[in-house]
């Protein structure tokens, strides 16, 4: 057993980034929501000249999902995949739609298995959605005919998805707190999805790749019977332009930039902050919502300081630590009626509210592949978040305060490259599950760094910094949602030893 692990980590570790080709897309969708347009957006991506279906890298990258597999000799396919759902409401503000909660995206992961040996291939894949919004599942089983010729590959595919009664409920029903005289109550239930397509790739020159995807999909009819849809068979397309110029340096190439031992950073983080407090949605009616920056006058702008630390244990092995705290107070006269916590505030009242945020995160990483051209590894361990609240009137000798305080498991995936023989360009995420007492929610933290280096000691670079912390009660007390945002540019400077 442990002879075949060390052999599937060697063939890991072997992977070439240059294999893989860096481009721009551009994707459009049909929102089957009634009153929501259609969306467009433009995003960066990373693709292979050759489709999965004719490869056995371990890496997948195949439509919207994203993963690790293994084949077979026998032409079976296992693997492991995550993707992004982006179904939501679209336009929140459309009439049709008033009095509804988003229907937020969500990261969904879970297993692969696949048959290749015949002209058609087999995929079945299910998800699970890790932020726990619904507790739903969705699987799905696609027939696809691959067809590769000279410069390219076309892959025509039908894919059936069966959304189980949570899933569907979720983003097609229509809870008791939001239903109204034009918009009845309603749950689909388990549903099934047809989905028809094609994804085209052609080779332009030897450098530079086209690619494309057509779909359309068919919805259940008891989805298309929601009172909030208004689409039976809705379409999407992306088109894009890659292009392969061995952008990394090459994995034995010794750029004098090593990666490095240990590492100590200290950094200041110009945050830009919202916090909201949203109410839940109630006889049809949108929740109230108090913004603690615009509302209440607290400063939607900080400067963080941010510490970073980072201890090699062995070669693929190492240990974790990073800390930040930002306090904001603030005195403003309310222009509205408001209630917080179990206490009304009257518009006139004079409050000071006073915020307070700490986040530390210690964890142990493995490194699934660490050479000279990059790093990548998973994370796991602790973490204690604490945000806490308070309104204080001293006239009407009100005080109230809702305050969040717990050790949440922390999981992540970090990786790092070198640009030639001084640069390094990293990304550290990680997400933070909560399900305890009075809340469950997602709290997430992103961290984006370009470094250089200066001698064999010291590095200076800039990045950005996103954390986020989306939070639902399970009591009265707050009989909503709290939604906390951080993110902004930093500068950093760090020691090596």
């Amino acid at each position: 057993m442990s002879s075949n692990a060390g052999a599937i980590l060697d063939y890991i570790r072997n992977y070439d980034l240059n294999d893989y080709s860096l481009g721009l897309a551009f994707a459009t969708s049909q929102n089957p929501f009634a009153g929501s347009g259609n969306s467009l957006v433009a995003y960066p991506y990373l693709t292979s000249f050759s489709h999965s279906a004719f490869t056995e890298d371990w890496f997948l990258i195949r439509g919207e999902n994203w993963g690790f597999r293994h084949i077979t000799e026998s032409d079976w396919e296992f693997g492991a995949i995550a993707r992004l759902q982006t179904l939501g409401l679209g336009a929140a503000s459309n009439d049709e739609l008033l009095g509804l909660e988003e229907r937020r995206w969500a990261v969904e992961a879970g297993p692969l298995i696949g048959w290749r040996r015949w002209p058609v291939h087999l995929q079945f894949r299910s998800y699970w959605e890790i932020p726990d919004r619904h507790d739903g599942t969705t699987t799905e089983l696609e027939f696809s005919l691959p067809r590769q010729f000279r410069r390219g590959f076309f892959v025509p595919a039908v894919k059936f998805s069966y959304l189980d009664a949570d899933y569907s409920d979720y983003y097609f029903g229509v809870a008791p707190q939001e239903s109204s005289a034009s918009r009845p109550e309603y749950r689909p239930g388990a549903v099934m999805n047809t989905w028809v397509g094609f994804t085209l790739g052609y080779e332009l020159t030897p450098r530079w790749l086209l690619k494309t995807s057509v779909g359309l999909e068919f919805l259940d009819s008891a989805v298309t019977d929601s009172p909030i849809v208004d689409q039976d068979r809705p379409w999407s397309g992306s088109i894009g332009l890659a292009y392969n110029a061995d952008l990394f340096q090459p994995r034995d190439y010794d750029s004098g930039y090593k990666f490095l031992a240990s590492e100590i950073r200290f950094g200041a983080f110009s945050s830009n902050i919202e916090t909201k407090v949203l109410r839940d949605a109630a006889n049809g009616q949108p929740g109230d919502e108090l913004d603690l920056e615009d509302f209440l006058g607290v400063a939607d702008s900080e400067t963080v300081i941010q510490f970073d630390a980072l201890f090699r244990v062995a070669y693929y092995h190492r240990l974790e630590l990073g800390y930040f705290e930002l306090q904001r107070r603030s005195p403003t006269e309310l222009e509205r009626d408001i209630e917080f916590g179990d206490q009304a505030f009257l518009a006139g009242t004079a409050v000071e509210t006073h915020s307070d945020s700490r986040l530390l995160r210690l964890g142990y990483s493995y490194s699934l592949m660490r050479d000279n051209q990059k790093e990548l590894g998973v994370t796991a361990g602790l973490s204690y978040s604490r945000f806490e609240v308070a309104l204080k009137a001293d006239e009407t000798q009100q005080a109230e305060r809702v305050r969040i305080e717990a050790p949440l498991p922390t999981m992540g995936v970090f990786g790092s490259v070198a640009l030639g023989t001084s640069w390094r360009l990293g990304a550290d995420i990680q997400l933070f599950a909560l399900d305890f007492d009075r809340y469950n929610g997602l709290i997430s933290y992103l961290s984006l760094g370009l470094d250089r280096k200066f001698g064999d000691v010291f590095n200076a670079g800039i990045g950005y910094n996103f954390y986020g912390m989306r939070l639902k009660a399970k009591d009265e007390d707050l009989r909503g949602t709290l939604r906390i945002r951080y993110h902004g540019p930093k500068v950093f400077l760090s020691v090596n030893f």
